[in-house]
């Protein structure tokens, strides 16, 4: 957030602007002679009048409060906790504008941050999602105490207080499903004053027995995964009014996740099973993949048979070694591995890798070396004469470790293919990538999550000939 200090900008004054951008967080952005003001809710080509309501440093924050030329994108939000609740920021826009403004995303963290030249992204378009509501095929609900009694539902926009849903348009039906019934359940108990033996999570004390409730879902296998975070042990008492609710849905597997860490990381690393096996399956493309309570899984399925397809197929014909990092359960690697001689793949989370192991061999692959350790470290390990064809990166959202971009540079293979879930540390890996030799061939938006400002991006770049 940078710009000129609005030094004349109090805060409580109305102002009538004109919103001539987004930002990454999908906030309007207000340029005015006075500074940057964001304006949260506005759509670009907008005028609105709003009141100021924070002054920072380098920018100002206003509120909307009423809107004197409307976009021809904005549409009324489907959601009646849109504004409240944090899980969506783009609801107010229509689809094809969300597309658009996604594009502009990526396009300005690759000029501003990585400044690559504009003309590059003039064609740049994103990806439209097969579905835009329904799609997400996980879902996580915090559980606080409100009122003398268990709650839950999702956090209120910036905040870690509980908007208390009923159900969700972008969760798939399965998934709204096995969350009312857990809902009527715990209103069941409560009418029959047959109290729930737990209590909610305190991020601030540490204490309280349920912490989230998890449901997954494969779309195209219909199979469901409950899962309840739990802080400690729990009696048998306990243990028994959790299976009680989860059998309410009837879903496939059921399981306890235990985490008794401070703070408000979601899983831990022990799952126990309630029910079952602990494991579903979905298809992908032609693929069958495994994944448990604590596997990364793209939540959007048909977004990401598309994202698969498209950045397995920029693997040049006849590569034979490919190195792959951040490979979680094999999704991915299942693509590569079925378009060269060999993969070597590495994931951190040795859960993930056997589950990959699992993936690759439900699928008939034997050409993949299937590593466990941090990319950063085991990369330093790998030997120069390997002559990948191609290195394959999906990262987190914080991107890529610097060790990991200077192992590349060294290993000198022909072609990088970048997947990004965050524009600005795509735009800054490419950036040290592009000193280091690259350039940048391709990039391609997909729009993973819908109604959100994020989105997914694909890069490849080529290794310069010296």
């Amino acid at each position: 957030m940078n710009g000129k200090e609005p030094t004349n900008i109090t805060k409580a004054q109305n102002i009538t602007l004109k919103i001539n951008s987004i930002s990454s967080d999908g906030t309007g952005i207000a340029r005015t002679e006075r500074g940057i003001i964001f304006v949260q809710g506005a759509l670009p080509g907008e005028v609105v009048k709003a009141e100021l309501v924070a002054k920072k440093k380098d920018f100002a924050v206003a509120k909307i409060f009423e809107i004197v030329e409307a976009s021809p994108g904005r549409v009324a939000p489907r959601c009646k906790y849109y504004g409240h609740c944090g899980g969506c920021q783009l609801q107010h826009a229509d689809y094809e504008t969300q597309l658009k403004l996604k594009a502009q995303i990526v396009r300005d963290a690759m000029t501003r941050i990585g400044g690559f030249e504009k003309n590059l992204f003039e064609n740049l378009t994103c990806q439209a999602s097969p579905l835009f509501w329904g799609y997400r095929n996980k879902a996580a609900f915090p559980v606080q105490n409100l009122n003398g009694r268990i709650a839950t539902g999702f956090y209120r926009a910036g905040t870690h207080r509980l908007e208390l849903i009923k159900q969700c348009p972008v969760n798939a039906p399965r998934l709204n499903e096995i969350y009312g019934a857990i809902l009527d359940g715990l209103d069941g108990l409560e009418k029959e004053k047959n109290k729930f033996p737990l209590d909610g999570y305190d991020e601030r004390t540490n204490k309280g027995k349920l912490r989230h409730i998890i449901a997954r879902t494969g779309i195209n296998t219909g199979e469901s995964l409950l899962s309840f975070v739990i802080n400690g042990k729990l009696s048998p008492k306990s243990v028994k009014s959790l299976a009680y609710l989860g059998e309410l849905s009837s879903p496939d597997t059921i399981t306890l996740n235990h985490n008794s860490k401070p703070g408000n990381v979601i899983l831990g690393s022990y799952t126990e099973n309630l029910k079952s096996s602990g494991i579903i399956t979905e298809r992908l493309g032609n693929f069958k993949l495994n994944f448990d309570t604590v596997s990364f899984f793209q939540v959007n399925t048909g977004q990401a048979e598309k994202l698969f397809s498209y950045a397995s197929g920029l693997v040049e014909e006849g590569a034979k070694n490919i190195l792959e990092l951040y490979s979680g359960v094999g999704s991915l690697t299942c693509w590569l591995a079925e378009r060269s001689q060999r993969v070597t793949s590495v994931e951190e989370w040795r859960g993930a890798v056997r589950m990959a192991a699992k993936n690759l061999a439900v699928n008939n692959f034997e050409n993949v070396n299937a590593l466990c350790g941090r990319s950063e470290e085991v990369i330093e390990d790998l030997k120069l004469e390997n002559k990948f064809d191609a290195v394959v990166l999906d990262p987190p959202r914080d991107g890529c470790d610097r060790r990991v971009l200077e192992a590349i540079k060294n290993f000198k293979a022909p072609q990088i293919i970048y997947v990004s879930c965050n524009p600005a540390t795509l735009a800054r890996d490419c950036k040290i990538l592009s000193s280091f030799g690259y350039d940048l061939k391709t990039i391609k938006a997909f729009d993973m999550f819908p109604q959100t400002a994020h989105v997914e991006t694909v890069v490849l770049m080529s290794r310069l000939q010296n």
